[in-house]
C-alpha cells in the first residue's frame, strides 16, 4: 500500500463512517490497533482478510499517521504537518513494539531509496535507527533493517474495549442473519445441483453453529462484558 493509501485509510479513521469497515481498539497512550478492509468489490475471487493498522493520535484525538503491519515488513506514514515532531518513535517504542512483541521476535523493514526519493529516505531511515532498528543489509536501492523484540516481550500492553450499544448488537445480529442466509443458499444450490457430501455436511454444521451466534451466542459477549465491567467497577 502506498503513503497514498495509507493517507485514505487515516481519513477513514478520522470520519468514522466512510466506506469500506474498519474496526480499532486503544493499546494504550495515543496508539489503536484496528482492522481494516477497503471498499472493493468481494465479488470478484479476491483475498477477503484485512489489512493490520496501528493508528497514532495527536493531543486532541485526530489521527495524523498509521502504520500498516505487513508482518515482514511495517509500512510507516505521519501526515506532512504532523512529522519531525517524534509521534512515530513514540508510538513504536512506547506501544506497537510492545503490542508486536507479543505474536513475533524479530521485526524487518525495509526502506527503498528509488520509491520514495533522496529526502524521504534519509527521513526513514534516520526514524528507524532512531527507534531502535540496526541496518542488516543493501539490496540494490532497498536497505534492509531488523529489531529484536525480546526487550519488549515483558512490557505492558494495555488493551481497551469501549464497549458498544445493545441498539448495535441488534445491527450486528441483523447483519450476521443475512450471512446465515446467503450461506443457506449456497449450501441449497451445492445439494440440490451436487448432491449431499462430506463438504456439504460440513458447510451445513458451520451453519447450525452459526444459527447460534445469530440467534444468542453473540448478544451473550455483550452481556459477560457490561457484567464484568460493572464487577470491576465494584471493587475499584
Amino acid at each position: 500500500m502506498t503513503d497514498k493509501g495509507i493517507q485514505t485509510v487515516v481519513d477513514r479513521f478520522n470520519e468514522k463512517n466512510t466506506s469500506g469497515f474498519l474496526a480499532s481498539q486503544s493499546i494504550g497512550g495515543n496508539v489503536e490497533f484496528g482492522l481494516v478492509w477497503p471498499d472493493k468489490d468481494y465479488h470478484i475471487m479476491a483475498d477477503v482478510s484485512p489489512y493490520l493498522f496501528y493508528f497514532i493520535k495527536d493531543k486532541k484525538g485526530k489521527c495524523i499517521g498509521a502504520v500498516l503491519d505487513m508482518n515482514q515488513d511495517l509500512h510507516g506514514y505521519v501526515t506532512p504537518p504532523a512529522r519531525k515532531k517524534g509521534y512515530l518513535t513514540n508510538a513504536f517504542i512506547n506501544f506497537i513494539f510492545p503490542h508486536l512483541a507479543r505474536s513475533r521476535r524479530v521485526q524487518r523493514v525495509t526502506i527503498n531509496r528509488d520509491d520514495i526519493g533522496d529526502v524521504n529516505y534519509a527521513a526513514s531511515l534516520a526514524s528507524a535507527t532512531r527507534s531502535g532498528f540496526k541496518v542488516v543489509g543493501q539490496e540494490g536501492a532497498m536497505t534492509i533493517c531488523l529489531l529484536n523484540l525480546a526487550k519488549y516481550k515483558k512490557a505492558p500492553v494495555r488493551l481497551v474495549n469501549e464497549g458498544m450499544s445493545f441498539e448495535r448488537m441488534a445491527e450486528l445480529r441483523k447483519d450476521l442473519n443475512l450471512h446465515a442466509l446467503g450461506l443457506w443458499q449456497i449450501l441449497a444450490e451445492v445439494e440440490t445441483k451436487l448432491g449431499i457430501s462430506k463438504e456439504s455436511r460440513a458447510l451445513k454444521r458451520m451453519i447450525d453453529e452459526l444459527q447460534k451466534y445469530r440467534g444468542y451466542k453473540l448478544e451473550d459477549t455483550l452481556h459477560e462484558y457490561l457484567e464484568n465491567k460493572d464487577r470491576k467497577s465494584k471493587w475499584n
